[in-house]
């Protein structure tokens, strides 16, 4: 069986190379700019990063009948297409989420160290999926109060939108959608931002849930963001008007990575029927790569800004993008993407 795999999954073929019941798989590694229609014309599985473009152009003439990505969204698959020609497909939603969690507590934590927010006021967490319920678990561990708001969820503990507004801080952990019951897309139009004054919004979800050009008009909100409108060449003005700005990298840490992997190895097993083995090779992952427990205790908010200084990451992003001539912005916002500092989660969220 072939299986063509984007070399750049992390540590994807050091795994394979310790798991015995992967090594009869005849895999082929490419670099994503490599990964075509006429390298995966005979391949059964392909697996992939977000920078594979899957779609008919790729899949024309191809006898593949599984497709992996290694990645929390899957904007870059053609799931009707895929629905079209049969062909089965999986995603690893979740994967980096405490990596992003990580990352709010750490902008947080930073917040509270010049004073720009108060231990005792209230963060509103605007949806409830993976990364805002975990988001969420951490807050009421650490004592920090807290409201969530998801109308697609029926929870005694969650809220509506209005007292959502009456937050010291929001933070946003929603998809971007449009055709949904509760769009998403402009969800925090030029009217919600305007009523932002002197608070704080943080966005790691999207660029397109949030009214930028109202962002920059209100002077009294303090912005925060990983997402941008119009990625990899978002607003210069915008992102050096936030306190901290970074090229969408919340949830680009060591063990967010290799989570997605984990899920493109597990799927791989049950695909060859190997399933009597998913917990054989998670145990060889965790020893090999000494990945979180799930019991560890919840640190000082101080200490999640210690273990990863946000403030260093968006000083060097926004220096070298407001350097770069218009012409350079797309190279630079990916370089800093690709290359970012490694950094370890805290803990699994749980």
């Amino acid at each position: 069986m072939k299986v063509v795999v984007d070399q750049d999954i992390k540590h994807f073929e050091e795994i394979v190379g310790l798991i015995d019941w992967l090594r009869p798989i005849d895999f082929i590694y490419a670099k994503s700019k490599d990964i075509n229609s006429d390298l995966v014309k005979d391949a059964e599985v392909i697996l992939v990063r977000s920078t594979v473009e899957v779609n008919q152009n790729l899949l024309n003439n191809s006898t593949t009948k599984l497709i992996g990505s290694a990645t929390a969204g899957f904007d870059h698959i053609d799931s009707k297409y895929l629905y079209k020609k049969n062909i089965d497909w999986f995603h690893a939603p979740g994967c980096n989420s405490s990596s992003v969690v990580h990352y709010v507590l750490s902008c947080i934590s930073f917040l509270v160290k010049n004073k720009l927010f108060d231990i005792n006021n209230t963060v509103g967490i605007i949806g409830c999926g993976n990364v805002g319920s975990k988001l969420r678990i951490a807050l009421n561990d650490l004592g920090i109060k807290n409201k969530t708001y998801d109308p697609f969820l029926d929870m005694d503990f969650l809220t509506n939108i209005n007292d959502i507004k009456t937050c010291e801080l929001i933070s946003l952990h929603t998809p971007l959608t449009s055709n949904s019951k509760y769009p998403t897309i402009n969800m925090l139009d030029s009217s919600f931002i305007e009523i932002l004054k002197n608070k704080i919004l943080i966005n790691t979800a999207r660029g397109g849930i949030v009214d930028e050009s109202a962002v920059v008009r209100n002077k009294d909100l303090i912005y925060l963001s990983d997402v941008w409108n119009n990625e990899p060449v978002p607003n210069k003005t915008l992102i050096d008007r936030s306190l901290i700005a970074t090229p969408h990298i919340a949830g680009h840490s060591f063990d967010g990575k290799i989570n997605g992997t984990i899920k493109l190895i597990t799927k791989l097993l049950e695909y060859i029927n190997q399933e009597d083995e998913v917990t054989n090779t998670l145990n060889i992952i965790n020893n090999h790569f000494s990945l979180n427990s799930k019991d560890q205790k919840y640190l000082d908010i101080n200490e999640y800004f210690n273990k990863y200084n946000v403030i260093n990451e968006s000083n060097k992003f926004k220096r070298l993008y407001k350097e770069s001539a218009e012409e350079d912005l797309e190279k630079t916002f990916k370089k800093l993407r690709s290359n970012h500092p490694l950094r370890r989660d805290v803990m699994d969220y749980q």
